[in-house]
């Protein structure tokens, strides 16, 4: 079994930030060797991240982002076992969120489990997205 976090934080940098560089490079350097996966997906104001992976290993890095400056006001939203990643190409993905694709996404009006399960699968759509305009993408070669 996989755990699956899911979290919320208010973003103290710009968008977008030189400092999501930032966050993505150490997760894409520290991930694949402990076995995490997931997305992070930014809007003006909010992060949204969800990660994959074991029971210890997430709860030392859902420790370490807590500490970090460039957010605040963390809130878990969902953190369950599932069968399988949902990001499993992903060591951690990206996204900034347009306003057309802010409006896109219908689930701000759930609360909860709804709104937790909206997010992931907004995430998911976002990722399909960016896989499919991939020229690394097996319908691209």
């Amino acid at each position: 079994m996989i755990r699956a976090v899911l979290y919320q934080s208010t973003a103290k940098t710009d968008f977008p930030s030189t400092a999501d560089h930032d966050i993505l490079e150490t997760a894409w350097r520290h991930n694949g060797e402990m076995g995490v996966t997931g997305y992070l997906l930014r809007t003006p104001t909010q992060y949204f991240q969800l990660l994959e992976g074991g029971d210890d290993v997430l709860d030392d890095v859902v420790g370490m982002i807590k500490k970090d400056p460039r957010h605040t006001d963390m809130k878990i939203l969902c953190d369950n076992t599932v069968n399988e990643r949902r990001f499993a190409n992903w060591a951690m993905g990206y996204h900034l969120v347009t306003e057309a694709e802010r409006d896109e996404f219908d689930g701000w009006l759930n609360d909860g489990d709804n709104f937790a399960e909206s997010m992931i699968s907004f995430m998911q759509l976002m990722a399909g997205r960016r896989e499919k305009a991939s020229p690394m993408h097996p319908q691209m070669r």
